[in-house]
C-alpha cells in the first residue's frame, strides 16, 4: 500500500502541548506517552492534523492537492477521498535535561537507540537507501568532558552519576550531530549522555515542565473560581523522530499528482512539506514550535 517510507526527526524549538486530554491528579492536562513505558510522544493523528492544518492555511492554492494527500476535509459529506500517506507516532530520541556543567544535557538509552535501529532495518527497503545504523555505546557514557563537575561526575538536575567518556559516545553524537545537521547549533558533540534505560525513563517522567496556568475575570481582575490548572510540557529541545508513508493516490489524481512518487515530489523537491510547523495546544501562547528535518 504504502510504497515509499521516508523517516524525519522534529526538533522542538518551544515547548511542546501534544495533550491526551484532562485527568484526576496533580497535573490536569497531562502529554501523551506511551503505555508500556511512559515516553512522551506525539501521536500520528496530531501529528497528521498540525502539518494539514499548516499546509492548508500556507498553501491555499494547492487545496485540491492536498485533498488528494490527506483526504477529503472531514465537512465534505458529498466528496469521498481517502488519505495516501500515513505517519507513524513520533518518538522520543533525545531529551534534553539540566546540568551542573555546559547549561544542559542531551540524554538518551540504549533502549531509544536500539529501538531506533530496529525501525531503519525494518524500513530498509521502503527507504530505498542504505541506512546508517547508531551505535551502542554503554550506559553512564558521554561524548565529551564538558559537562564533568569533579571526580567523574556529571549532575543532572539533582541527581550526580559516575560516567565515562567513550569513542561510542562520541561516535553517537557526531552522527546525530550530522543528522541534524546545521538546524541544531548547541554543540550536540559536547553534551551528549547516554543512561541506562531506567535512569532515562526515571528523568522522561519527571522532568518535563509543568506550568501553573490561571484564567482573570475581566469584571474583578483576580483570578475566577475553579480557574486554576497545571498542565504539563515537553521541553525545548526535545527530539522526536517519526515515519511518513507514502503511497499512490486514491482514485486517478491529477496530473502531475497520482503516484506516490509524486507526492514525495511534492514534499521534498518542491519543499512543500513545511521546514517548521505548530502542533499541540496553546498556539497563541508561541508553544508547539517544531522544525522538521529529513533524514
Amino acid at each position: 500500500m504504502y510504497s515509499i517510507v521516508r523517516p524525519f526527526l522534529m526538533h522542538a524549538i518551544t515547548s511542546v502541548h501534544a495533550g491526551s486530554g484532562s485527568e484526576i491528579g496533580f497535573v490536569d492536562l497531562p502529554i501523551q506517552r506511551e503505555k508500556h513505558t511512559g515516553f512522551p510522544k506525539i501521536e500520528s493523528s496530531s501529528l497528521k492534523g498540525a502539518l494539514r492544518y499548516h499546509m492548508t492555511q500556507s498553501l491555499p492554492e494547492d487545496r485540491k492537492k492536498l485533498e488528494l494527500i490527506f483526504g477529503a476535509d472531514k465537512g465534505q459529506e458529498s466528496v469521498t477521498q481517502a488519505s495516501a500517506i500515513a505517519l507513524s507516532d513520533a518518538r522520543v530520541l533525545l531529551f534534553p535535561v539540566k546540568s551542573l556543567r555546559g547549561v544542559f544535557a542531551w540524554i538518551t538509552c540504549p533502549f531509544v537507540i536500539e529501538r531506533w535501529n530496529q525501525e531503519m532495518s525494518v524500513h530498509q527497503q521502503s527507504i530505498g537507501k542504505e541506512v546508517q545504523l547508531l551505535p551502542m555505546p554503554a550506559p553512564n557514557t558521554v561524548s565529551s568532558d564538558r559537562l564533568m563537575a569533579v571526580n567523574g561526575r556529571i549532575v543532572l538536575e539533582e541527581y550526580a552519576f559516575s560516567v565515562t567518556v567513550s569513542s561510542e559516545a562520541k561516535q553517537l553524537a557526531e552522527q546525530l550531530a550530522a543528522l541534524l545537521g546545521e538546524h541544531c547549533r548547541l554543540r550536540l558533540v559536547d553534551r551528549l549522555v547516554v543512561l541506562s534505560d531506567d535512569d532515562f525513563t526515571d528523568f522522561v517522567k519527571l522532568s518535563t515542565e509543568i506550568n501553573a496556568r490561571i484564567r482573570i475575570s475581566p469584571e474583578t481582575g483576580t483570578v475566577d473560581n475553579g480557574a486554576l490548572w497545571y498542565e504539563e510540557n515537553v521541553p525545548p529541545e526535545t527530539v522526536f523522530y517519526s515515519f511518513l508513508y507514502i503511497g499512490d493516490v486514491r482514485g486517478d489524481g491529477i496530473d502531475g499528482l497520482a503516484k506516490a512518487a509524486d507526492i514525495e515530489r511534492y514534499f521534498l523537491n518542491e519543499n512543500k512539506f513545511p521546514s517548521v510547523f505548530q502542533l499541540g495546544g496553546n498556539s497563541t501562547l508561541g508553544r508547539g514550535m517544531m522544525r522538521t528535518i529529513w533524514v
